[in-house]
C-alpha cells in the first residue's frame, strides 16, 4: 500500500514562525532586563564600595583626634599651640560653603607618635613659636565643597613657624574654604549630596561625632547610597555646649 504524507499548510508555517518569533522575543527582552539588573547591582555595590570605603577613611582618622604621644626625647611639646582652648580642645566642627550646616571637620593628632605636632630632632617650641617641622602632615580635615568629598592636605603650605593664633587658626573656621584641600573620589564619576558631622551627646557631654554621607552616580542619579557612623572620641576633653561655643566664636 502507498503511504501519503500531507505537507504542512501556509496558515501552520505562518502560526509557526509567529510562535517562534515571540518566544524569541520574551527570550531577548528576558536576558536584556536581566542584564540591565545585573549592571545596576553592580554600580549600587561599587557606589557603596567607595561611599563605605570614604566614610571608613574618615572615621579612621576622626577617632584618632586629639592623640598626643609621650616621648622622652621631648622636654617640652607645642600642642598648646595648636589647641583650641585651655580644656585642649583639638577637633572642631564648621559649616561651609553656603553655611551648609556641620559640613566641615578639622582636627589634629600625632601621626608619628613623636611626642609632639610635626617633625623634630628635639625641640618643638621655643617661647611662643613652633620649632617643628612638616606640621601640615599632622592637621587633618574633611569637607563637603560643592558635589565633592574633599580632605585636607597642606603638605608643606602651612607654617612651620606659626605662633599660637596663627597655629590655632588651622583648626578655625576659615580653614575650611582656605587652599590645600584634595578629591577623595572621582568628580567625573560621583556627586557628594550630604556630607555631616553631628556631636553624639550623652548626657550634658559630648562624646563622640556621628557622620553622614551619601551620594550618588554624577550620570545615574537614581543610583543613590546613604551610610553614617558613630565615631568616639578617645582623645578629647570632656565636650559640653559651654565649651563647643567658645571653640566656635
Amino acid at each position: 500500500m502507498t503511504a501519503f504524507y500531507r505537507g504542512q499548510s501556509l496558515l501552520g508555517l505562518m502560526l509557526s514562525i509567529a510562535l517562534s518569533a515571540f518566544l524569541l522575543l520574551v527570550i531577548v527582552q528576558f536576558y536584556s532586563h536581566t542584564q540591565r539588573q545585573n549592571q545596576r547591582i553592580l554600580l549600587q555595590l561599587q557606589l557603596q564600595t567607595e561611599l563605605q570605603r570614604a566614610i571608613q577613611t574618615m572615621a579612621k582618622d576622626l577617632r584618632r583626634a586629639g592623640f598626643r604621644a609621650l616621648s622622652p626625647k621631648v622636654s617640652e611639646n607645642n600642642f598648646a599651640l595648636f589647641e583650641l582652648d585651655e580644656n585642649g580642645t583639638s577637633l572642631a566642627i564648621y559649616p561651609n560653603e553656603s553655611a551648609v550646616e556641620n559640613s566641615c571637620v578639622l582636627f589634629f593628632y600625632d601621626l608619628d607618635g613623636n611626642g609632639c605636632l610635626g617633625s623634630t630632632n628635639r625641640q618643638c617650641i621655643k617661647g611662643e613659636q613652633n620649632m617643628t617641622s612638616e606640621v601640615g602632615r599632622e592637621l587633618f580635615g574633611y569637607r563637603k565643597k560643592g558635589d565633592l568629598l574633599e580632605s585636607r592636605t597642606y603638605g608643606n603650605k602651612a607654617n612651620n613657624k606659626c605662633k599660637r593664633a596663627e597655629c590655632q587658626s588651622y583648626l578655625r573656621a576659615p580653614a575650611c574654604q582656605d587652599l590645600g584641600w584634595s578629591k577623595m573620589l572621582d568628580e567625573d564619576l560621583y556627586q557628594i549630596n550630604k556630607l555631616q558631622f553631628d556631636w553624639l551627646e550623652n548626657t550634658q557631654d559630648y562624646k563622640g561625632v556621628v557622620i553622614s554621607l551619601s551620594g550618588q552616580f554624577k550620570h545615574q542619579p537614581e543610583i543613590q547610597y546613604e551610610t553614617s557612623i558613630v565615631v568616639p572620641l578617645l582623645n578629647q576633653p570632656i565636650l559640653n555646649q559651654a565649651t563647643l561655643n567658645q571653640v566656635s566664636q
